[in-house]
């Protein structure tokens, strides 16, 4: 079943072959970043279709607190989560007159946090914890300190065309002491990507009232590009500009994409995207969808088509890694669903990805023997790029056993 994904640190996935479209958002705003503040009368939301079955199966869902490494801590749970050890899943919704059947699982995670942190959540069959079928992450946070990001451009003589710098400074307030050095680290996202982020980080200075962090390699981010884009909320009335066409057949609908090329060494581009996320919505149901993104559409969790979204980039020799679309809906982890197989009579790798009815942001990346994405070496880097990172504060006193997250702070590149 996939279930390889347990080792730790405890990595973001899907491990289940039969789980589609996960998504994890703050209350009813697919498109956000999942977090809680500590305290914050919120929740957050998680999603996610079975795809090939008619009959509900028995999931449940746990929570983990984390260290710093994303190995599970060892503090007793009813110290920061009170509220169960494992919950069962109960919204769950059959699809309504698809081609392909599915059941779709919804769970509310309700904020009963005793204290702030990286955490995880799990989803396991039958409630045993040997089947994990996905993991999210997630952080609580109590905002101590303030995070002030330096907005003028670093200068990196031999990288400033494809990287960008992000440099900040931490003011930690009732948190300040002659230890700050070692209590706090900072960690650093792109696009709320957790699969590279950078973490550790220390102050480079120290300041009578704040910390500074800059001119250190941590910093320093590929920039990438924009995202390619596909809609696919209707393949009948408004086909997306990428569709080449579409093939009705006894296992569901083909939307065959027109070849695609790499970008890597061409001018740069701007274009609307979602830096990496996706949303689902259709335009073809009984509901009235034609907004283009206004939060979670309840119909379209049930109604929704799912698609075999067949993917082609051409290439003249094959990559020396391998190639895989990749994006927030894959949870940017080596899913051999989304891998790209090279055709040499072709000249192009090719794939099939079975996609629900929305809007996705996607690009083509090779998985390194250093374990991690690069999209660089297919779609360039370019300092242009707009770009979300988020500034997390991890703090860890001299009483604290685990590590807090006592501040966060969004900074965009070129979207002020």
């Amino acid at each position: 079943m996939g279930y390889l994904w347990l080792l730790l640190p405890l990595v973001e996935g899907i491990f289940d072959p039969a789980i589609y479209t996960l998504q994890f958002y703050r209350g009813e705003n697919t498109l956000s970043y999942p977090f809680l503040g500590l305290g914050e009368h919120n929740y957050l939301t998680l999603e996610f279709d079975e795809v090939n079955t008619g009959m509900p199966e028995d999931f449940w869902v746990r929570i983990q607190l984390c260290d710093a490494s994303w190995e599970p801590s060892s503090m007793p749970i009813t110290e920061y989560w009170p509220a169960f050890l494992s919950d069962r899943i109960t919204d769950i919704l059959p699809s309504q007159g698809t081609r392909i059947p599915y059941v779709h699982y919804r769970y509310r995670l309700l904020n009963h946090f005793r204290r702030s942190g990286l955490y995880v959540i799990e989803v396991l069959r039958e409630n045993d914890p040997r089947q994990v079928v996905l993991r999210c992450r997630f952080y609580v946070v109590e905002n101590l300190v303030r995070i002030i990001p330096d907005r003028s451009q670093q200068v990196i003589t031999s990288k400033r065309q494809s990287v960008q710098t992000v440099a900040f400074s931490l003011y930690p307030g009732s948190l300040a002491s002659s230890m700050n050095y070692q209590e706090f680290q900072c960690m650093l996202l792109q696009n709320g990507r957790w699969d590279n982020a950078r973490s550790r980080l220390r102050p480079t200075f120290l300041q009578s009232d704040h910390l500074e962090y800059r001119f250190q390699n941590g910093l320093d981010i590929p920039a990438g590009v924009e995202f390619r884009m596909l809609d696919l909320r209707s393949v009948l009335r408004r086909r997306s500009f990428q569709i080449e066409r579409v093939l009705w057949s006894d296992s569901g609908i083909v939307v065959k994409l027109l070849p695609e090329d790499p970008r890597a060494g061409l001018a740069y581009t701007t274009t609307l995207d979602l830096n990496g996320r996706f949303f689902i919505q259709l335009r073809e149901g009984f509901a009235d969808t034609t907004r283009y993104w206004l939060g979670r559409d309840e119909a379209s969790a049930t109604q929704g088509e799912y698609f075999w979204v067949e993917f082609r980039l051409r290439a003249s020799t094959p990559y020396p890694y391998p190639l895989y679309v990749v994006g927030g809906f894959m949870r940017w982890y080596p899913d051999p669903r989304c891998l790209l197989i090279y055709d040499e009579t072709r000249s192009e790798y090719r794939g099939k990805l079975l996609l629900k009815q929305g809007v996705y942001d996607y690009l083509y990346a090779l998985f390194s023997s250093e374990g991690f994405f690069q999209t660089e070496p297919v779609e360039g880097s370019y300092f242009e790029a707009e770009n979300t990172y988020t500034i997390l504060a991890l703090y860890k006193g001299i009483t604290d056993r685990e590590v807090r997250v006592v501040g966060h702070r969004w900074h965009n590149f070129y979207q002020e």
